[in-house]
């Protein structure tokens, strides 16, 4: 290919926020896919794949905030806008609503359900370390069951999916929307001006959420910070409202301790309490399931981004690479089905972000880079007019099991093709010249022990059964 490029052709780049994967890095991140295959199936989660595409209103609606990070598709066969799915989690919700069980002829969704998924999402907004604008997600969702047992399934499956990828120092911080609805009830959050309690409520929780990047004294900053307008979101909290948040951002100690600090703060306040009561029975079913005491801990800051989230939320980190942030998290979204069907369907999951994760497990020297393709035998071509000898002897050992190539070279000189299937990363080299076809021979030599033998043709696909 020429390396020169003329003037006005198109510069091979592309957009900030994408990746390119060649195959050394493809492949190691399909063994990581595989793993997490593997650990997802083994709890019973089915795999299902939606469209790349959605109905911008389907998957943003008109008031959520998250629409800011969608990318829009021009329609140009209808007025209905279009747009590229910022998660897999209300994709989910929309199968789930337009898939009713129907049990007379046993057709739809049988709840409850556990469902798994693996594929691309799109975002817009700036990249950064570990942050891409378009990446692939693994989910895990159960939905139909109000369990707490779901809930620490969801956990087991974090920390057994690490354990499967060979990761040990990780930690999974829990924490329950509903003591955080308490927190507005204790610090009296209510309507102001134009915006509306719940919105308030939600900004306050954004602001908790940044507790571990900024520090305590400038998340209290600004949830102190006065309103702009009637339409500023901001807590506005006063003086006093500030240091009952400061006490409960200020509860130490081991979970069961936090815990037991966070109901006397929450005496009364039910909804804080059945929040409380939720993570008890979460830490108690862990616990059974294998998960270690030290890779959970109560973070009554952890929120989560998106507004959907109505119960306990989850994040995992890499603790010894936690500039890549939270790599594995959910929670439970009891409501996000209402908007297709105006009622409630319990329901809670996880997303691993697959690309994240690849780039801190190549960080920790994690990742296998070795395997360069997946040709596993490179038959060479040596002797002049035996095309069809070659493509024979290719056709045989590639339905004996293995993934083989043909060299393409046009220099057919054994160094230059020696060379090149050393190049490729193949396990297996194919050597057949005149001497050889005259003797009814071949030679096969194992680029990776350096051994050659010389075997009758005949013996060729025996061989290689042999070594498979």
């Amino acid at each position: 290919m020429e390396n020169k490029r003329k003037s006005g052709n198109v510069k091979p780049e592309r957009p900030s926020g994408f990746l390119d994967y060649l195959p050394a890095d493809y492949l190691a991140r399909e063994k990581i896919v595989k793993i997490i295959e593997r650990v997802f199936y083994s709890f019973g989660y089915d795999p299902i794949e939606t469209p790349r595409i959605e109905f911008l209103k389907t998957l943003a609606g008109e008031k959520s905030s998250t629409g800011k990070n969608i990318f829009h598709i021009k329609n140009n066969e209808g007025s209905e806008s279009l747009a590229m799915p910022f998660d897999h989690t209300v994709p989910f919700a929309r199968i789930l609503a337009a898939n009713p069980y129907n049990p007379k002829n046993r057709s739809g969704i049988h709840l409850p359900w556990r469902r798994m998924v693996i594929g691309p999402i799109f975002r817009g907004e700036k990249p950064q370390v570990g942050r891409y604008r378009q990446f692939y997600q693994a989910d895990i969702d159960i939905a139909g069951t109000e369990s707490m047992i779901a809930d620490a399934e969801i956990i087991s499956i974090m920390y057994s999916l690490f354990f499967a990828l060979g990761v040990n120092d990780i930690v999974i911080y829990l924490n329950n929307r509903k003591i955080l609805n308490g927190l507005a009830k204790i610090v009296g959050i209510k309507a102001r001006g134009k915006v509306a309690t719940e919105k308030i409520i939600m900004e306050m929780m954004r602001i908790l959420d940044k507790l571990d990047k900024i520090g305590i004294e400038a998340v209290l900053a600004e949830l102190k910070k006065p309103a702009q307008n009637d339409f500023d979101t901001t807590p506005n909290l006063s003086a006093e409202e500030i240091m009952k948040v400061k006490e409960f951002l200020n509860i130490e100690g081991d979970n069961k301790e936090k815990l037991k600090k966070c109901k006397s703060l929450f005496l009364g306040i039910k909804i804080a309490e059945k929040g409380i009561a939720e993570l008890e029975e979460i830490l108690k079913y862990t616990k059974i399931m294998g998960v270690p005491d030290n890779i959970i801990k109560v973070n009554f800051s952890i929120a989560r981004g998106l507004d959907y989230y109505t119960g306990p939320v989850m994040e995992t980190v890499l603790t010894k690479a936690p500039e890549f942030g939270s790599v594995f998290s959910g929670g439970r979204y009891n409501d996000l089905v209402r908007r297709f069907t105006g009622e409630s369907l319990p329901a809670t999951g996880a997303s691993l972000g697959l690309d994240r994760v690849f780039a801190a497990l190549d960080y920790l020297g994690l990742v296998d880079h070795s395997i360069t393709t997946v040709s596993e035998v490179m038959v060479l071509r040596l002797a002049l007019n035996r095309d069809e000898d070659y493509l024979q002897i290719t056709r045989e050992i590639r339905n004996a099991g293995f993934n083989t190539e043909i060299s393409l070279l046009d220099d057919t000189t054994f160094k230059s093709q020696f060379n090149f299937a050393i190049s490729r990363g193949v396990k297996f080299v194919v050597i057949c010249g005149e001497d050889e076809f005259k003797k009814g021979t071949v030679s096969i030599k194992n680029l990776k022990t350096r051994k050659q033998e010389e075997i009758k043709r005949n013996n060729l696909v025996a061989y290689f059964k042999k070594s498979a």
